[in-house]
């Protein structure tokens, strides 16, 4: 699976259909490696992997390209995709565009656009330079706009401000579809913000995906609750207000609802 195109699941099934706008059928996603070295004190990767120790980055056997277009062109399972109306999600399980993985992350978006399959990327890095020129859905996981989070829980990774201007030039510069993973948001408990002063960075975004903080029993607590429950409605009415997508997820609705 690794390198490969494959039907996610669960909540990253959520998360990918929300992003590319297709159907459960259409929806697919492929992870370039595993692991990243972002370091990030939130990730869920070093558990679904089993990785005990954390920056380390596996590639598949051979590059992705090569992996996908033997799907594309060979394999049985692939050949009544509708490409026009499919989209891949690159990835769940590190950061595409991790310095040793840019250019073959570029290869394969660029087979994936050649047969008209809509493609979505995360990232922390930044996307400056890689494939402008063509239509992708550009997203970064912004949860906050302090360097004091991002020094505590984002260590080797870019400013938030930073990618919000490079999310920004993006938009401005090249017409590219961008989008902002809000996910996973802290509660008080675990960092103290205001969300009206985040979202005042992001006006401009076509999307944005908003899920609660995991693994994390502060997280849970009454007062986690009626936190999420009120960034939601101020989620709502900015979205209304600039004409931005938003997508709750889940699992988060569930947790702010189940006292109703």
């Amino acid at each position: 699976m690794l390198g490969e195109l494959y039907r996610p699941r669960g909540l990253a099934l959520e998360t990918a259909m929300a992003v590319l706008e297709t159907e459960e059928e259409n929806t697919y996603a492929c992870n370039v490696a595993w692991g990243c070295s972002n370091a990030c004190r939130y990730c869920y990767v070093p558990k679904i992997t089993h990785q005990k120790q954390t920056g380390i980055v596996r590639l598949p056997a051979k590059p992705p390209v090569e992996l996908v277009r033997l799907q594309l062109e060979l394999n049985y399972r692939f050949h009544a995709v509708q490409y026009t109306n499919s989209g891949v999600f690159l990835s769940f399980c590190t950061d595409p565009f991790l310095r040793q993985l840019r250019s073959s992350t570029e290869d394969l978006i660029k087979l994936l656009l050649s047969h008209r399959i809509r493609v979505a990327t995360l990232s922390k890095v930044g996307t400056i330079g890689v494939v402008t020129d063509h239509k992708i859905r550009h997203g970064m996981t912004i949860v906050s706009h302090e360097n004091k989070f991002r020094n505590e829980f984002e260590p080797n990774t870019p400013s938030p401000l930073t990618r919000i201007a490079e999310l920004k030039g993006l938009k401005e510069n090249w017409d590219q579809y961008v989008w902002t993973s809000m996910e996973p948001y802290p509660p008080s408990a675990i960092y103290k913000q205001r969300i009206e002063d985040l979202l005042e960075e992001l006006n401009f975004v076509d999307l944005i995906i908003f899920g609660m903080w995991n693994y994390d029993k502060r997280a849970r607590t009454e007062q986690a609750r009626i936190e999420y429950a009120e960034n939601i409605q101020i989620l709502t009415d900015f979205c209304k207000s600039n004409n931005i997508r938003l997508h709750v997820k889940s699992d988060t609705l569930k947790f702010v609802e189940k006292e109703k």
